[in-house]
C-alpha cells in the first residue's frame, strides 16, 4: 500500500490551513516538530536497551529545557550558550 501523494497532502495541507488559521498553524508544526524529535531519540533508545544518551544529546536536551534554540549548534556552542544562559540567571 502507498502513502499519500502530492496531491493529498496539499488537500490535506489546504484543509489543516483553513482549520487552524496561519498563527495556530504555525504553532502546531512547531510542535509537530518538537514531537517528532523526541520520538527519534526514544526510537534510538528503545525500552529495555543497555545505554546512555550522549553528552550532546544531554546537552540538547538540558539547553532545550531552558528554552535555547539548539539548531545547527555542535557541542562546543551548546556549553557555551547553556553556561551563558546560567550566568545569566
Amino acid at each position: 500500500m502507498n502513502g499519500p501523494g502530492l496531491l493529498e497532502l496539499l488537500v490535506i495541507g489546504l484543509l489543516v490551513w483553513i482549520l487552524l488559521g496561519p498563527r495556530r498553524m504555525t504553532e502546531a508544526a512547531r510542535s509537530l516538530g518538537v514531537a517528532w524529535r523526541e520520538f527519534r531519540g526514544y526510537r534510538a533508545f528503545p525500552l529495555g536497551a543497555v545505554g546512555k544518551r550522549s553528552e550532546e544529546e544531554q546537552l540538547r536536551a538540558a539547553a532545550e529545557r531552558l528554552g535555547l534554540k539548539t539548531d545547527g549548534l555542535d557541542e562546543v556552542e551548546l556549553r557555551t550558550a547553556l553556561q551563558t544562559r546560567l550566568s545569566n540567571e
